[in-house]
């Protein structure tokens, strides 16, 4: 098994989904945190596209989710042109529950230690996102944070998207910047396609 950090916590054991996501950053040049952009993507087409790589005997809660830590990065080029889409925001969407995994790609930053590592904007009593666990590379740097998903929301009944915050360091030799970044999660249960997108608003000076 890749990794030689054990992992702190295991899942209950309705969780049968790891949902795994690499955070990068881009810059115009020099040092990262010049004109830094933060971007988000499903390590494979299960995490990108579906509901995330599914737990079984041979690949186990374990395996899954250190494999992944200790994975080189698998991240799409962007190209730059005019038909080009906008860098993926930083959200992901859960559909069913499921412990999501949150990567930093780079050895310039880790997760800050000792932190809460991940917080939800809202606070939820019953347990909805918790357990938040780190996750240590083979350097021993926080290279990830896992937390489990333990119900999702019906659409119907409530708004789905919910803050988080992530709090990271940005290192530079000796000294550490400690930063939030703040993806959002779209918690939406039901299997439901697609939302269809908001209509264009008329030119007012029409």
């Amino acid at each position: 098994m890749n990794g030689k950090y054990p992992l702190s916590i295991l899942p209950p054991s309705y969780i049968k989904l790891v949902k795994r996501y690499q955070i990068f950053a881009s810059s115009k040049g020099g040092y990262p945190l010049s004109d830094l952009n933060f971007h988000i993507e499903g390590y494979e087409d299960v995490d990108r596209f579906g509901n995330g790589k599914q737990v079984t005997e041979t690949d186990d809660f374990t395996k899954i989710v250190r494999d992944f830590v200790a994975a080189p990065p698998n991240i799409t080029p962007i190209l730059v042109g005019p038909t080009t889409p906008p860098p993926t925001p930083l959200d992901i969407v859960v559909r069913e529950p499921c412990c999501v995994i949150f990567k930093l790609i780079g050895d310039f930053w880790e997760y800050t230690p000792n932190s809460l590592y991940v917080s939800t904007k809202h606070e939820y009593p019953d347990g909805k996102y918790r357990r938040a666990f780190p996750l240590l590379d083979n350097n021993g740097r926080i290279a990830a944070v896992g937390f489990f998903v333990e119900y999702v929301t019906d659409p119907q009944h409530r708004k789905t998207c919910e803050g988080l915050n992530l709090y990271v360091d940005f290192l530079q030799g000796d000294m550490r910047m400690p930063t939030i970044i703040d993806p959002e999660v779209e918690n939406q249960g039901g299997h439901l396609p697609p939302k269809d997108p908001k209509p264009q608003e008329p030119d007012s000076n029409d």
